[in-house]
């Protein structure tokens, strides 16, 4: 996402978050934000994974 700008800086801005904030985003230190995520046109999409769990056998 900051290939297209100049800096991390000009990147933050043009989100509209701090570019500390974006930093976080980017090194994993915080989830990416939805404002991050469309700037990037992305969507955040949870899936729910169920497995069987197995009792031991007596």
């Amino acid at each position: 996402m900051v290939d297209g700008f100049k800096s991390q800086a000009a990147a933050a801005r043009f989100v509209g978050i701090s570019p500390q904030a974006l930093n976080d985003q980017m090194n994993s230190k915080k989830p990416f934000s939805e404002k991050v995520l469309t700037a990037a046109g992305l969507r955040r999409v949870v899936t729910v994974h169920y497995e069987l769990i197995e009792e031991p056998r007596s």
